[in-house]
């Protein structure tokens, strides 16, 4: 099997020249490296002709963002595409080989999803996964998942081949992995595939990102959700993004472009995006697990990365 790495990544010139040599230091030789650059000019392209020149490297003119990944993937040729960040990585070198053997062993599992390690928190876990798990003992087959972290996840190129590529930036991982499941797709979760996420602080716009993901996160109820829940969920989200909003500080500006947003994304999503599913099939995209419960699972996430941060 051949692994195609697909990096996007935009004016993180130092996370790069880290991110990709950790992959070449993968031990597993059948892989290759995608970067695609959206339209850097911190030097970036420089830097990877004079450092990595064996290294498929492609600069945009204009910043596409998270779609980014799909023009990588369009031009890899690997059996797996490796999905994750330019300031991401595995943990150890052996990973991308203890991947294969996963693969191999299992022809069902169709998607790895990985553990996600701060090493900016003292490399405290995200912990995103909503049940108990054993990280120790993890089982043969892993664990039934409905996502995956990008920073780090294993995708049998079929998935992308059949239910297509990632939307806009803001809830991919989620918009993806429901239509996998719903396409029939088994994802499964390895807590000891673990990647390292440092979380660069490069080309974040924190208000811009707040929007985005607040108006993905209520396309996504409006176009996958049945029955009442969707109306319920909307204000459910529609009052907690705007309450991290608040705590993020992001300015009047963007809490009326967000409140606009969202309303718009919502009318827009259910005349031209929105999908019938049955009650069976919304219990497997959700683990029959409640969107409030998802919620209270990244408030004690974030209070929990607020204490270490500084405690450091």
């Amino acid at each position: 099997m051949k692994i195609s790495v697909i990096i996007a990544t935009k004016n993180r010139k130092e996370d790069i020249i880290e991110t990709v040599s950790a992959f070449k230091n993968q031990s597993y030789q059948n892989k290759e490296i995608i970067v695609i650059d959206n339209a850097s000019d911190d030097g970036t392209k420089e830097m990877m002709a004079e450092l990595f020149p064996d290294i498929e490297y492609r600069w945009l003119p204009d910043n596409i963002d998270i779609l980014a990944q799909n023009y990588g993937r369009v031009i890899s040729t690997g059996d797996i595409i490796w999905r994750t960040d330019s300031d991401s990585y595995p943990e150890t070198n052996d990973v991308f080989e203890r991947v294969v053997e996963i693969f191999t062993r299992n022809p069902d599992i169709d998607l790895i999803a990985c553990e996600e390690v701060l090493p900016k928190l003292n490399n405290a876990v995200w912990e995103w996964y909503p049940f108990p798990i054993d990280r120790i003992n993890v089982p043969e087959k892993g664990y039934a998942v409905n996502t995956f972290a990008g920073p780090g996840a294993a995708i049998r190129r079929k998935v992308f081949d059949k239910v297509g590529g990632f939307w806009e930036f803001g809830m991919e991982e989620i918009d993806f992995s429901t239509k996998a499941i719903l396409a029939g797709f088994n994802l499964r979760y390895f807590p000891n595939i673990r990647v390292l996420h440092f979380a660069s602080k490069n080309d974040r716009v924190v208000p811009d990102r707040w929007v985005k993901i607040s108006t993905q996160y209520i396309r996504y109820i409006v176009k996958y959700f049945p029955g009442w829940r969707v109306f319920f969920y909307f204000v459910v989200i529609y009052k907690f993004q705007l309450i991290h909003g608040l705590a993020l500080r992001v300015g009047i500006s963007a809490f009326v472009e967000c409140m606009g947003k969202m309303l718009g994304v919502a009318l827009a999503t259910k005349r031209n995006e929105r999908i019938k599913i049955t009650m069976e099939e919304y219990k497997k995209i959700t683990m029959d697990i409640s969107l409030i419960k998802n919620i209270w699972i990244f408030v004690k996430d974030k209070i929990k990365g607020k204490f270490l941060s500084k405690r450091k």
